[in-house]
């Protein structure tokens, strides 16, 4: 006769992700603004947990989230736009100078 037991077999029981997608509040904040880096900070803090599990829980949360995703992406390539532009102006800058003074 089998033992009957209250808890489920091994194979049944429900098994918890290590990369629960839900984040703190300070974290969706964080993300909303547009601050991944502190995001992640305050997981590693919140969760006790490496970089490396706090930046997965925080694209766990973001691949989740596609519209935040896309608005953190575009904000992204925004700005190496704008450093691309003020780059080309120094070189450009640095070149007419160079010009006039020889």
């Amino acid at each position: 006769m089998p033992l009957s037991s209250p808890q489920l077999p091994i194979s049944e029981a429900p098994i918890a992700s290590p990369l629960d997608p839900a984040l703190s509040q300070a974290a969706v904040r964080a993300l909303v603004k547009g601050q991944v880096l502190e995001a992640i900070k305050l997981v590693r803090f919140e969760r006790n947990v490496g970089l490396h599990e706090a930046k997965d829980l925080v694209e766990t949360f973001l691949r989740s989230q596609p519209a935040l995703k896309n608005r953190i992406d575009e904000a992204e390539a925004n700005a190496r736009e704008g450093v691309l532009r003020w780059l080309i102006f120094l070189l450009i800058g640095g070149a007419g100078l160079g010009y006039f003074l020889m």
